[in-house]
């Protein structure tokens, strides 16, 4: 159905409570958890506050579902905002409500049910008058170019209720396929072998977290995971999905057909290969939109109106998965909404800390070795420990930690003050404690 459809369906106006400016924020995920977070230290009473998401829960750790999946956990225990948690700090919380469309000219948006799929002349739409926006909407899993994918049986991994449909279709299964090299991908599978399904991990890299890790430290992780029930198919796609039909006619999951003509068995599949900024509202609404919605340094968007935070935003043609950068957002705008002096977002340089499967990890800046480096390596095969820093001209440009990462900030500091540590070398490599223990030497001397 049309916006302009859409537009003419009856509708009931979401009244104000006070006489405080109106700050609508349309996403109910961690963005806005921190964001909300943010605006309470500096300014709790400035705006009548409402949430507006899709899901039936308020703020949770999207990061802990594979923990949640692994059995590791428990629903609850991820939930950051509970509806108490609104009501105690005077924000209304719209639960299970999609926003279908934005009116720049009048500042009202319009919103659904999430379970209404099919629009009539009876549907009801709500809607929200604000001063300012706030689209918070994340992303979606991104789909891999493969025939058939439409299936019972294959699912996405980005919410609590994509964890609910594989844990519940996993019942009884014996094989799945994971698509996906990354950390998501990772924890997917680790998480089904350990309810005991046999599972394939698909990844089209020759090794795994290959953004993070470079060759050695990815096969020292695939090492790792082989003994926890996980077989790989590294350098490969799926081409298409097989199925066949259960007691019902329904076509199914049977299996799946790789690049290199390899065909898989698989009961089920789970695809964790990256995400899609949800940009479609703000380009609708005709915000200025590239790859996701337009931002400034101060997340506004092309109406000074609407700002936009998270994985649904573009800033100088970056867009944002990680959780650092979109925390800097929160910062910059809740000031940018509640004091006169800007904040401006700086997309800075950001560590990556990981722990797959109980592996620790790190890495920042650059993971390969090239011709204007130097690179400075220690690898312990069976400590399961591995040190790979690079070095451009006398600092740090890239780090690599595998199996023990306590040095990893310490490395990251020096790269980040770009501090000279040519007199350091080689012996930097064994750690920081290693190197403090030359420092003071260093400093003794001079003093004697």
């Amino acid at each position: 159905m049309s916006h302009e459809a859409i537009s003419t369906l009856s509708s009931e106006r979401f009244q104000k409570t006070s006489d405080k400016p109106s700050l609508v924020i349309v996403g109910s995920g961690m963005a806005t958890g921190r964001l909300l977070d943010e605006i309470i230290q500096r300014s709790p009473n400035t705006y009548q506050i409402t949430v507006i998401g899709d899901e039936p829960y308020g703020s949770y750790n999207r990061i802990l579902l594979s923990s949640v999946l692994a059995k590791e956990t428990h629903y609850k225990n991820i939930i950051q905002k509970t509806p108490q948690w609104y009501q105690d700090n005077n924000i209304t919380f719209v639960p299970n409500m999609r926003v279908t469309r934005i009116d720049k000219e009048t500042k009202v948006i319009y919103a659904m049910p999430t379970n209404i799929d099919e629009l009539t002349a009876d549907t009801k739409n709500t809607e929200y008058a604000y001063q300012h926006l706030v689209l918070a909407v994340g992303s979606r899993a991104a789909r891999i170019p493969a025939k058939n994918q439409d299936l019972e049986g294959v699912f996405s991994f980005r919410n609590i209720l994509d964890t609910e449909k594989i844990e519940s279709y996993s019942k009884n299964k014996k094989t799945a396929v994971v698509v996906g090299g990354g950390l998501l991908g990772l924890e997917a599978a680790y998480g089904l072998a350990l309810s005991g399904i046999k599972v394939t991990l698909v990844h089209r890299n020759k090794w795994l977290l290959n953004r993070q890790l470079d060759e050695t430290s990815g096969n020292m992780l695939k090492k790792v995971m082989l003994e926890k029930n996980i077989d790989f198919a590294l350098g490969e796609e799926i081409v298409q999905f097989e199925n066949t039909l259960n007691a019902s006619q329904q076509k199914i999951i049977s299996g799946v057909i790789l690049t290199n003509g390899q065909h898989l068995k698989a009961d089920m599949a789970v695809i964790a290969t990256g995400i899609t900024p949800n940009a479609e509202l703000g380009k609708d609404a005709g915000l200025s939109v590239n790859r996701a919605i337009l931002v400034d340094d101060n997340m506004q968007t092309s109406d000074a109106s609407i700002s936009a935070l998270g994985e649904c935003c573009e800033h100088n043609n970056e867009t944002f998965g990680l959780v650092d950068p979109i925390w800097a957002q929160c910062t910059s705008l809740a000031t940018q909404l509640t004091s006169s002096t800007p904040h401006a977002f700086v997309n800075k340089p950001v560590a990556t800390k990981l722990k797959v499967s109980g592996v620790q990890l790190f890495s920042a800046g650059v993971v390969e070795s090239s011709k204007d480096t130097q690179t400075y390596t220690l690898l312990d095969e069976k400590s399961g420990v591995y040190r790979k820093l690079m070095i451009k001209g006398d600092i740090i440009v890239g780090i690599v930690l595998f199996g023990d990462t306590s040095s990893g900030m310490n490395y990251f500091d020096l790269m980040n003050n770009k501090t000279p540590i040519k007199q350091y070398l080689p012996e930097l490599i064994f750690g920081h404690e290693y190197m403090e223990s030359m420092m003071n030497d260093s400093e003794s001397m001079q003093a004697a």
